[in-house]
């Protein structure tokens, strides 16, 4: 069964997308690291854990580690952290290392295959753990990343000194991101070209909270605390093409991150970039019923 490590920022769609690697029945998920990013990273690592010891999978380690990144996600989507952990009461008495980047390196090392990096927020934690550690590259088997926008743009409208290209998971640390999209990685990626398909409704978290599936009326809980608007599946849906790559089709593309302002963090085509397999979307008008019975498939399931 193939090894699964989760990086992650610890948002409401994070936790659901780790959600999704311990119900599937294909994943042997290995270690999840909560990191700086869209969270209260120490928070949301402890209701991660206590979301996994509920489900049965209390023996995943969970870390959290916190870096500095140059361009901070709002801090009212950080302290919605929070409301998560109001809602599952149980992590308040835990306590999870705030050894994020050594539990990645750790996890790559001492797994006897190759892994699958699925990473759902900034690669702070990546580029620090290959910096330390460079002998993780050949651990990698797949690094599975929700990241940027190609014709779609960006989702980083509205910040000072920036033109809006940047989706937030690169323009969060786009130094961090740019280091690691230069290595030979075996890089997948899910870009808002497709999500930006796959909105987050209240019919769907209806659907969750009436599921029989405890991971189900977790992720209800989970999504229901989110304030803010527009919200899609982002992390959720690049955790089931991890675990499902044939889900959608995808093309090879060279791909670079911008670091200069005012495009920093924009993701694109170049042809001095990195070869990465990039998802497209097809069949448009079907898609959101698509990945909507999947999940529920998954976490109606547990």
């Amino acid at each position: 069964m193939p090894v699964f490590i989760h990086d992650q920022d610890g948002h409401a769609d994070d936790h659901v997308a780790t959600l999704l690697l311990a119900c599937h029945p294909a994943v042997d998920l290995r270690a999840v690291i909560v990191n700086s990013g869209d969270s209260l990273p120490e928070v949301s690592a402890r209701v991660l854990a206590e979301l996994l010891d509920q489900l049965g999978h209390g023996r995943v380690p969970v870390a959290w580690q916190h870096h500095a990144v140059p361009h901070p996600f709002p801090l009212a989507w950080q302290r919605e952290s929070l409301n998560y952990e109001r809602d599952f009461p149980g992590a308040q008495g835990r306590v999870c290392p705030a050894d994020g980047t050594d539990l990645l390196i750790r996890a790559l090392l001492e797994s006897t295959e190759p892994a699958t990096l699925l990473v759902t927020g900034p690669l702070s934690n990546l580029d620090a753990a290959l910096r330390r550690a460079p002998q993780i590259a050949k651990r990698l088997a797949r690094v599975v990343l929700m990241a940027g926008g190609l014709e779609a743009g960006g989702n980083g409208a509205g910040e000072p000194g920036h033109d809006g290209s940047g989706e937030w998971n690169l323009y969060c640390d786009p130094k961090a991101a740019a280091r690691c999209l230069k290595l030979p990685l075996p890089f997948e990626v899910l870009t808002l070209d497709v999500t930006n398909f796959v909105p987050l409704t209240g019919a769907f978290l209806a659907r969750l909270g009436d599921s029989p599936g405890r991971a189900a009326r977790m992720a209800r809980t989970l999504l229901g605390g989110v304030e803010q608007q527009d919200y899609y599946c982002w992390d959720t849906f690049a955790a089931l093409l991890a675990c499902e790559p044939d889900f959608l089709p995808s093309q090879t593309l060279p791909l670079r991150v911008r670091t200069d302002p005012p495009v920093e963090g924009r993701l694109e085509v170049h042809p001095a970039g990195t070869p990465a397999q990039v998802w497209h979307p097809v069949e448009v008008e079907r898609l959101t019923a698509r990945v909507q019975e999947r999940f529920l498939t998954l976490l109606g399931g547990r």
